[in-house]
């Protein structure tokens, strides 16, 4: 699977003997963790019958323009296309995933900043939040291929499913062009956790 490549990095690093490697690890996780949702959100994109490969570059700066983006967006943009929810698909446990992000969420950001985290964070402690994100990016990765025919890993994200007419099927909504898409984003993208 496409998951283990991407970890590799961070198992590296987890492994190593340097001082910061478990933070260093739990930021890179972190952030594959957010890039496999957006991923996964561009692919749906990408499968509107509107868009080709000329139209990428321009997707991109769409997305790049828009600086309320985050996970949960994705997650929220996803639910608005596609009819079965991003949570339904993960199932039970997208719950309990849910409140680690959170929690680990409030000591990324302080990390990433350069900040203290008054966590006191040991080592051990790091890796235990990189299994876990690993665990979650694993389950998506499972489901989604499963659902979508897509992981989140694979290098390009726009790309045509090999099943499309299946996948639009189960489309709540049609993305026309760009603007609508841009349109899109401003109306139902626009949250806080």
């Amino acid at each position: 699977m496409s998951i283990k490549k991407e970890f590799e990095t961070v198992n590296i690093l987890i492994e190593s003997s340097t001082t910061t490697g478990r933070t260093d690890a739990f930021i890179i996780s972190w952030v594959k963790l957010e890039k496999q949702v957006r991923k996964i959100f561009s692919y749906l994109i990408y499968q509107f019958p509107c868009f080709s490969s000329s139209d990428v570059s321009n997707i991109v700066k769409v997305f790049s323009s828009k600086r309320y983006l985050y996970f949960y967006s994705f997650i929220q943009g996803f639910n608005e296309i596609y009819s079965t929810s991003f949570e339904n698909i993960i199932g039970e446990e997208y719950q309990f995933y849910k409140r680690q992000h959170n929690r680990m969420n409030n000591y990324r950001n302080k990390i990433l900043h350069g900040q203290l985290t008054a966590q006191y964070l040991t080592s051990n402690q790091l890796r235990k939040e990189v299994q876990i994100i690993y665990n979650w990016c694993d389950l998506v990765a499972t489901k989604f291929q499963n659902e979508i025919g897509f992981d989140g890993f694979l290098r390009n994200s726009f790309r045509k499913a090999k099943d499309l007419e299946n996948i639009l099927a189960n489309y709540k909504i049609n993305l026309k062009n760009l603007d609508i898409l841009d349109a899109f984003i401003e109306q139902n993208m626009r949250l806080s956790q």
